[in-house]
């Protein structure tokens, strides 16, 4: 059965013809892409269909198009001919590309022409695209492998990136990647190429509104009734009518919601993985399950796996899915951080995984703590004077609304990210960590500045929520980088765009204040049980175990340090590398190794290729 299509792309623009052919040549051999061809003069494409999809078709080739996501929606259910709707698309892409936001959904699509092209990424959609030019060659690509498998150069690393994503904070600053000279195109942008020059980025998607007013009641309601929908219609298309669909159930208010609503509403088949506190703690074993078991008992989850947490339980699934690339897996030249990510090469050999889904995001377009910032900025003093009782019988929504109005009123704008994120230890913020390079550490401070200040000449609504999507969003690709070298789709129904379109329509009270998850809650009353739903709590939190990492060490890796790593660890540790390392030392210099292992991983098999 046909699902919606989703695809790997890669393209190369090359003045070079011979150039051109060789690395064609190459895609052909490779088996990794199931059609190669060329689209413009002086361009080379590739596309790797996900399993179940269909290919785009002569006609989209004929428009000199190659969707990696998007298309059905676009083509098949414009209610237009085909044809008509693929020049209109064409169209706008060379000569109105700002009035691409006219279309419906979320796309994202390569437009060629005669020594150019428009990348378009969507604007919540699943699928990166990644740029960059080496010399006189230009690439695009879906992956960030493809960069080290299909062209000659030599990408280094970024040092700043590659520190982020190692202390466990994914984030792309400026749009800069773990590889040097590969950008990724932020969502809702496109990007315009003319003769294999850098492409000019501009922005056509922005959801946020100039003003936001207080809900009527009936304003709320359909807010609530609107989210409920789009939940519902975002999990009938994108689950496996079959079976394979994996939920990532913590047994808290987002993914409970899923559970329920997937198999309880939408009628689908859904198989667990749930995260649980380490087994010497049955107290907080026993809380998790209690949410967890009436669940699986009411809607029959057919498969479950449960992993407990221990001390090292993230580096060995990290060692596990690195191990599980190099062998049944292409190597993925990403640093995937999410124990389910790095559960699923184990998981596959079991049973056959079609889709990955859970709550990711919930937290910031449903109303949380993080929604609190916003809050109190639309919730004026007046406002709350007029709320007495409300805030009587909610007292600890007090020291928040001070706090932060208190910040912003000193220019102290609250940022989703620390500043020493580099400089001290991960549980205990008084102690260095001295692992990172000084310069790492001065471009982070001077991007974090950046940021803030930014912050603070934002004067629409919702500007921490802009900021959290904008900034906090890396779990997009590196979902996708994990799941498609396995065949597996991902669905993120609470990350797309109609949902984020929705949170910005809403007033901040409609979210949080008092509680938490009142836009869901008020969704879903009657389809969720009452338990989960109203869940007090946000989870387990092993505070003791956090701090008994503090005293952990590790002695250090007796091979060498990677000569890739001289710009991104701090220069002692060539010169005089210190025998014994912290947890937190060890954990972060692990990821950087595996990193590398993936990225040599990959550059061999373009080297294999060669001979």
């Amino acid at each position: 059965m046909s699902r919606p299509p989703l695809a790997n792309l890669f393209a190369v623009h090359d003045a070079d013809p011979v150039m051109l052919n060789e690395v064609m040549l190459d895609l052909q051999g490779s088996s990794e892409f199931s059609e190669v061809w060329r689209p413009a003069p002086g361009w080379v494409a590739a596309v790797a269909s996900l399993p179940n999809s269909a290919p785009d078709g002569g006609l989209v080739r004929q428009h000199q198009l190659a969707f990696a996501e998007g298309r059905d929606v676009l083509v098949e259910h414009s209610g237009k001919a085909p044809a008509e709707c693929l020049r209109e698309i064409a169209e706008l892409a060379d000569f109105t590309p700002d009035r691409l936001a006219s279309l419906p959904g979320d796309f994202g699509f390569i437009r060629f022409r005669p020594g150019g092209a428009t990348v378009v990424r969507s604007c919540g959609g699943l699928v990166p695209f990644y740029m960059g030019r080496f010399g006189g060659r230009y690439a695009i690509s879906t992956r960030l492998g493809d960069f080290v498998r299909y062209l000659t150069d030599e990408p280094g690393l970024d040092p700043l990136v590659n520190a982020t994503w190692a202390i466990g904070w994914g984030m792309f600053p400026e749009g800069r990647t773990p590889l040097v000279g590969v950008s990724l195109l932020e969502r809702g942008c496109l990007a315009r190429i003319e003769g294999g020059r850098r492409g000019v980025v501009s922005r056509y998607w922005n959801p946020r509104p100039k003003h936001v007013n207080r809900p009527t009641p009936a304003t709320a309601r359909e807010h609530a009734e609107r989210l409920r929908a789009l939940l519902i219609e975002k999990l009938t298309r994108d689950l496996d009518p079959e079976d394979g669909n994996l939920l990532t159930l913590s047994g808290g208010v987002d993914s409970s919601s899923l559970a329920a609503l997937a198999a309880g509403v939408v009628g689908r088949k859904v198989w667990i993985w749930s995260l649980l506190p380490r087994r010497e703690r049955e107290d907080l074993v026993q809380h998790e399950m209690s949410y967890i078991e009436p669940l699986a008992k009411q809607y029959g989850f057919e498969r479950r796996w449960s992993v407990f947490l221990h001390e090292r339980l993230v580096l060995e699934l990290q060692r596990a899915h690195s191990a599980s690339s190099g062998r049944a897996f292409p190597p993925v030249v990403f640093h995937i951080l999410h124990p389910a990510l790095c559960s699923l090469p184990g998981i596959v050999r079991e049973a056959p995984v079609r889709v990955l889904f859970g709550g990711e995001f919930a937290d910031e377009v449903c109303g949380s703590v993080l929604t609190v910032p916003d809050w109190v900025e639309h919730t004026p003093l007046s406002r709350q004077m007029m709320d007495l009782l409300t805030w009587y019988n909610n007292p600890r929504n007090i020291a928040p609304w001070a706090r932060y109005r208190l910040a912003s009123l000193l220019g102290r704008q609250a940022l989703p990210f620390p500043e020493g994120l580099l400089q001290t230890n991960h549980v205990n913020k008084k102690k260095p960590l001295d692992l990172f390079h000084p310069g790492v550490q001065g471009e982070y401070l001077a991007w974090w500045e950046r940021k803030r200040r930014e912050l603070g000449e934002d004067t629409d609504p919702w500007r921490h929520l802009a900021l959290r999507i904008s900034t906090m969003d890396s779990f997009i690709p590196m979902n996708w980088e994990a799941c498609v070298t396995l065949g597996i789709r991902r669905s993120f129904p609470f990350f797309n765009r109609e949902v984020l379109e929705l949170a910005f329509e809403c007033h901040p009270a409609e979210l949080y204040g008092p509680g938490t998850k009142k836009l869901l809650r008020a969704a879903l009353c009657g389809d969720v049980p009452s338990r989960n739903l109203h869940r007090p709590d946000k989870g387990w939190r092993d505070y003791a175990l956090a701090k008994s990492m503090n005293s952990l060490q590790e002695p250090m890796p007796e091979e060498p340090l990677p000569k890739e790593l001289e710009g991104v660890l701090s220069p002692e540790w060539f010169s005089d590398p210190p025998k014994v390392l912290s947890y937190w030392q060890f954990r972060y210099l692990t990821r950087l190794m595996l990193f590398v292992g993936s990225l040599r991983a990959r550059r061999l098999e373009r080297e294999v290729m060669s001979f």
